[in-house]
């Protein structure tokens, strides 16, 4: 049955064919579900269609409320941590094609939806993600669904985007699970996800991950409006570690607005940072505690360093976040996103989780104001210590972790055998299935409660050095020069970003670095882009400032026995950002 109407969810007539099978899974207590029929109750007004079929104004419930419960109901159900969904989409041969022509752009083309009984027609579809972008990728694409692309004011129950994460990344699917499966049990405000069957044109499309967007229908979810600021942090660049730059409008280059309230600038934005760096020390816990919800933020420190979410704020680089604030005002809240990096250590054979991010210092990398305030400051330092005595012992003993993981496996293994993709992770090349990747994440399970409790129990005086830092950060150029990549260009300069593109001349390799530095004539190149599989010859910088010179080469890298090696490096390109 299609939904219908830009303004309500689905047809109230609707509503009971479907509560036989959402109130098991919406409501787990009997008064949940009475309250839930009886919201059904109110909010059905008759069959409600007129005679093209659209929503006649009458069949709107005249209680917002009953309808908003319901609405919630669904959303419960649609995100329902038990439950393995199956979404339909259908996508013509020609709109694929197209969106396979623009890559590494991803754009938004026409598509059919279905979940359930619930179909919506000219929904909105494209490739998610870095991973999803390079043309000559073989793995699992993710996939972003706007329900409102291309009809706007249409919602499905409330809401706006669903968001399915291949899964591919260091954490597998089990990643975004199990971290933000704590956070939530925390009540760390975080979105929420299952597990998802997809078919694409009727054929068996794999397993995702189902995340819950940030966006202004999450904004009302869990925070009760969206009037409020929300912005994201993508890639990183200036202003993305809270440090405070000279004027609000250099946070746009890091930060992009996702709200109403949030177009309108960064000066707010810049206030915080203004908070983090000049509180004096007497005054910041509670001046913190103002403007932050401190003890979330302290807790999610926790969280990530004990699950090796190391690309967060609080890990190797500053991006993957949200940050919101309530239009009454402070305090603001780190949300975190991509949460499909962790429990994996010696990533691109350098994040070396387990010995040198220290669950008692979580401080892996420098300039970090916020931490840095936090971890200098012995009253903030202690509460940190604490939550994360706590949070390590009720949530990441091996013998809690490895039957959480079991179980989440569990739920997926009999649609996983019909998954077209291979079972692995594209940033690990020794996987050979789900079996050795569930045991890689025991090992590490055990292995970072061994040396996080010994860091606890025994913290450093000073904090310890700071691995991987400039110069000696992720995989390097090596000697491998008849690998090198050649013929680097700059193929187009826009709005999107700097296209680059060269020829691949590396036999086996598992990736390509993009190394970038900011500057006419610069020479102190870092990794800025890593992208993996063989055969990639395409990049796009779309984290870049306007006016501003950049520099780039690029080198392929291959999987060893003591770590990635590099081939040498090709040419040096050089664009001015428009």
């Amino acid at each position: 049955m299609p939904v219908r109407g830009p303004t309500w969810s689905c047809p109230t007539w609707m509503l009971p064919l479907l509560f036989a099978a959402l109130l098991a899974t919406a409501c787990s207590d009997p008064e949940e579900v009475q309250e839930f029929v009886d919201a059904a109750t109110a909010a059905d007004g008759g069959d409600g269609l007129s005679s093209d079929g659209s929503m006649n104004d009458a069949s709107a419930p005249t209680d917002g409320v009953a309808l908003a419960e319901v609405e919630k109901g669904l959303r419960a159900t649609f995100y329902d941590p038990l439950t393995v969904q199956t979404i339909e989409l259908h996508i013509t041969a020609d709109n694929l094609a197209k969106m396979h022509a623009a890559l590494p752009d991803r754009i938004y083309v026409p598509a059919t939806f279905r979940w359930g009984d619930f179909e919506l027609k000219n929904v909105g579809v494209r490739y998610k993600g870095n991973s999803s972008s390079n043309p000559n990728a073989k793995h699992k694409r993710s996939f972003l669904i706007k329900v409102n692309e291309f009809e706007k004011g249409r919602r499905l129950f409330g809401l706006r985007r669903i968001a399915l994460d291949n899964g591919v990344q260091f954490g597998s699917l089990f990643s975004e699970r199990l971290i933000g499966d704590t956070l939530r049990k925390l009540g760390v405000v975080s979105p929420r996800s299952n597990y998802v069957r997809l078919l694409l044109n009727g054929k068996e499309w794999g397993v995702y991950v189902n995340v819950e967007r940030i966006d202004k229908s999450f904004m009302t979810h869990h925070f009760g409006d969206n009037e409020g600021l929300l912005y994201k942090v993508h890639l990183g660049g200036p202003g993305a570690s809270l440090e405070l730059l000279p004027d609000a409008k250099a946070y746009n280059g890091a930060f992009a607005a996702k709200s109403d309230a949030a177009d309108g600038g960064f000066d707010a934005l810049r206030d915080l940072c203004e908070v983090i760096k000049n509180t004096p020390d007497d005054q910041l816990a509670k001046t913190l505690a103002g403007h932050l919800e401190l003890d979330d933020f302290l807790r999610s420190m926790a969280v990530f360093v004990l699950a090796g979410a190391f690309d967060q704020y609080t890990g190797w680089n500053p991006h993957n976040y949200y940050l919101h604030r309530p239009a009454t005002g402070s305090p603001w809240t780190y949300l975190a996103w991509d949460l499909d990096v962790g429990f994996a250590d010696n990533a691109f054979g350098c994040i070396k989780v387990i010995d040198e991010w220290s669950a008692a210092w979580p401080l892996p990398r420098v300039p970090r104001p916020l931490l840095e305030r936090i971890l200098d400051h012995p009253t903030l330092l202690a509460r940190y210590r604490t939550f994360a005595d706590e949070i390590l012992e009720a949530h990441f003993r091996p013998e809690q972790l490895g039957p959480r993981l079991v179980a989440l496996y569990a739920q997926i293994e009999a649609p996983l055998k019909t998954d077209p993709f291979p079972p692995v992770r594209v940033t690990v090349p020794t996987d050979t299935g789900y079996p050795s990747i569930l045991a890689s994440m025991k090992a590490f399970f055990a292995a970072r409660y061994k040396t996080a409790r010994a860091q606890l129990d025994a913290p450093a005086k000073v904090p310890p050095a700071k691995p991987c830092q400039p110069g000696g950060q992720g995989p390097k150029p090596g000697p491998l020069k008849e690998m090198s990549p050649t013929d680097l260009k700059v193929v187009a300069i826009s709005e999107a970003g700097i296209e680059l593109s060269w020829v691949d001349n590396a036999k086996g390799e598992a990736a390509h670095v993009v190394q970038r530095c900011g500057g006419k004539g610069c020479t102190n190149f870092q990794n800025a882009m890593g992208l993996m599989g063989d055969d990639i010859t395409k990049a796009v910088d779309d984290k870049v400032m306007a006016g501003m010179t950049y520099r780039y080469r690029v080198y392929a890298v291959f999987p060893s026995p003591g770590g990635p090696t590099g081939s040498g490096v090709s040419n040096v390109v050089e664009a001015t950002a428009k």
